[in-house]
């Protein structure tokens, strides 16, 4: 009896360990087949930042196993690097852990892949400052990652008067806005942001402040990757904020907030802003203080504040309940429009 006793004991044992186990597959979905050879990482965040538990390596048929795995206390996530772009596999509580598909893709150099499906302009005035939030949608309806670090995944224009100071975040398809450092290039006022554009939709959210002016003229630029298609520029002005000039045509207003949308007609724009107004809630974290942001470098990523990275990926940023509410609206003129 007393080794039945043990025997069933170790075969509980073995079986807990063998449910706590992380099992799966390496995909390659450009070429539908599993991915020999990728090393992947096992991390666990936490207040410290991000722990690592384990590491494995995929086989001759893609197949990967992690031994051992942390699954209380939050969430796990599977990380691997495959030509040069990083992916990640998130693992909730209370999801299977057998049969992991981890995806990975072909990367290209070409700009051809992906296309900017949405940039939008929102403009805040203040009493003190005036807040410019852009927001970009990046597509790609390709099975392959663009991935260029020398032409960035998105440039965009940054007045002088923001005196170099912006902030990045990008966020890709079923991912967590994450910041990204805005490069120089060999263009006066132009940045770009190297960030891999997978399958699927990726957000870019540009954030700068420039001073307040009666009425204040902003001077932008619409900027292109060249050979990746684009769609026109829209700015958003908030009620009791309005914008006029040679260079916009007003479309109309949102229906839900009342924003007055406005399209943009040449490369080179000029607008004057007069009004006060925001989008934003009141108390809400808004656009970075310009006497406290670094002259284009990257923050701290929220995913190191432990769980508090899973609300940020359920709020993400605020501006994307407007975004929402802008492709919804009538007034949104479809990609190539």
């Amino acid at each position: 009896m007393k080794r039945f006793f043990i025997l069933g004991a170790s075969v509980l044992l073995a079986a807990s360990a063998a449910v706590a186990a992380i099992d799966g597959k390496v995909i390659n979905r450009t070429t539908g087949r599993p991915q020999p050879g990728i090393s992947i990482t096992l991390v666990k965040p936490g207040q410290q930042g991000m722990r690592t538990i384990g590491t494995a390596t995929s086989d001759a048929s893609g197949h990967f196993v992690f031994e051992n795995d942390e699954p209380g206390g939050g969430p796990q996530l599977l990380q691997a690097s495959y030509r040069g772009v990083n992916y990640n596999k998130l693992m909730t509580p209370n999801i299977p852990t057998s049969n992991v598909e981890l995806d990975v893709y072909e990367a290209t150099k070409s700009p051809a892949a992906a296309h900017l499906a949405q940039r939008m302009l929102l403009i805040e005035p203040g009493t003190s400052r005036i807040d410019v939030s852009e927001t970009v949608l990046v597509d790609n309806q390709t099975n392959t990652t663009y991935n260029n670090p020398e032409l960035g995944s998105l440039r965009f224009y940054l007045p002088p008067a923001a005196n170099g100071q912006v902030r990045v975040n990008a966020q890709g398809p079923q991912g967590m806005p994450l910041p990204r450092p805005a490069e120089k290039t060999a263009e006066s006022n132009i940045f770009k942001v190297d960030f891999p554009i997978k399958p699927g939709e990726t957000e870019f959210e540009i954030a700068y402040v420039l001073p307040v002016g009666t009425p204040f003229t902003y001077h932008g630029r619409v900027v292109n990757i060249q050979g990746m298609p684009a769609t026109p520029l829209r700015l958003i002005a908030p009620p009791g904020v309005m914008l006029s000039g040679k260079d916009i045509q007003q479309l109309g207003t949102e229906p839900k907030t009342q924003a007055t949308i406005y399209n943009v007609m040449a490369d080179n724009f000029t607008f004057d802003i007069s009004g006060a107004g925001s989008l934003h809630a009141a108390g809400a974290g808004g656009a970075a203080d310009s006497s406290d942001s670094p002259p284009v470098t990257q923050g701290q990523p929220q995913i190191y504040a432990h769980l508090g990275w899973l609300l940020a990926l359920a709020l993400s940023i605020l501006a994307v309940g407007l975004l929402v509410l802008f492709r919804t609206s009538p007034l949104r003129v479809p990609y190539g429009k």
